[in-house]
């Protein structure tokens, strides 16, 4: 339930720019959308970058998108009728649901995956859970009502209203400051969003790693990427199983030029979770600074297996088509083999002076 689910990250190509997953086409009043969130069954926190499948009665595949950061996904211009949403996802049971579709958009669908007996029985939030379990009954029933209004109902206002009362009966609850920091995140108020972020990192004395995650995802949205460089470092030390830190410690060391570094943690939040589409954005970006274009094509071919479908795919296809065509370009240049006589002070020419094929990446930005 991380503020930082709520990022978007745009990667700009040679020929425009790849927009974020789950974008929304146009509204066709012969068509209509399905609307719905995607929360863990074992604690009710939202699943971002979840990839759902929208398939005909036959099982054809008709759309595929992916959560947002509150775990939301929307399907839309759907003609009418019957179709499946199904949902594959590693360490949960598999979902398969049918829904209908005939003269109005579907809103709040709620699904809830299951996890295997052997993940619940593992739960990394036990710690977290014992500080829940501190609190009054009747704080963790407002926050427990702030997080479904946040995730469920994208009531933003009205979950900060639910987090200030639960506050105000558990003054030390920093679990629900970091909640309210992602309310207001989502109203575009910056300012208390941070303010309530920096409240649950100091109530929690530094302890409470996705507090520091969400705040170096703050950061790093606002372009103060050496702080958020520390944040992340402070919260993978604590919490080195959690791919939201190497993620947002790998956005902040790619922003300062240190590409090599930033590798190394985007390759670990890769390797916690391959599904994540935005991580091979990340890489992506690294391997431009680094001019390391067959890493680079390595990172276009993950993001498009996990986004087969949609403008991102096909911008992502045909930026790697353009990529391969200059790197082919490249190597069929004739090559002399008679090299000029140069003086032994004199600086060898290096190849490192034509311009990247691809620009960098621009700052990321808020998902709209």
């Amino acid at each position: 339930m991380s503020f930082r689910r709520a990022v978007g990250f745009l990667l700009m190509m040679i020929a425009g720019v790849l927009p974020s997953s789950g974008q929304t086409r146009p509204f066709s009043r012969h068509t209509f959308s399905i609307e719905g969130t995607v929360r863990d069954d074992y604690d009710q926190h939202t699943l971002e970058n979840i990839r759902v499948d929208l398939k005909q009665s036959t099982g054809i595949l008709v759309k595929t998108t992916f959560t947002g950061g509150n775990g939301d996904f929307e399907f839309s211009g759907v003609p009418k009728g019957d179709y499946t949403i199904e949902i594959v996802l590693p360490d949960y049971q598999p979902f398969r649901d049918t829904v209908s579709v005939f003269n109005s958009k579907l809103q709040g669908f709620s699904i809830f995956l299951r996890r295997s007996t052997t993940v619940a029985s593992t739960s990394s939030q036990g710690s977290v859970s014992v500080h829940l379990l501190s609190a009054p009954r009747k704080a963790r029933e407002e926050f427990e009502r702030g997080l479904y209004l946040l995730y469920s109902k994208s009531d933003y206002r009205g979950a900060i209203t639910q987090f200030q009362h639960a506050i105000k009966d558990f003054p030390n609850f920093y679990e629900a400051y970091a909640e309210e920091g992602g309310a207001y995140f989502n109203l575009k108020e910056i300012a208390a969003a941070e303010e309530s972020m920096r409240k649950s990192v100091e109530l929690s004395s530094g302890q409470y790693p996705e507090a520091l995650f969400q705040l170096a995802a703050l950061l790093n949205n606002t372009n103060r990427h050496l702080e958020a460089e520390t944040l992340s470092r402070r919260g993978v030390a604590i919490d080195a199983a959690s791919w939201d830190g190497h993620f947002e410690l790998a956005r902040a060391l790619s922003a300062l030029k240190q590409p090599e570094e930033a590798e190394k943690s985007a390759i670990q939040a890769r390797d916690l979770k391959p599904d994540n589409p935005q991580i091979y954005l990340v890489l992506a970006n690294i391997h431009i600074q680094r001019r390391d274009y067959a890493a680079l094509l390595k990172d276009l071919d993950s993001y498009i297996k996990l986004v087969p479908v949609g403008p991102e795919a096909d911008q992502a296809r045909k930026t790697r088509g353009m990529l391969q065509a200059n790197m082919q370009k490249a190597q069929a240049q004739p090559q002399s083999n008679e090299q000029p006589q140069s003086n032994e002070h004199e600086q060898p020419k290096s190849n490192e002076q034509d311009p990247p094929l691809l620009p960098p990446l621009p700052p990321p930005q808020p998902q709209q």
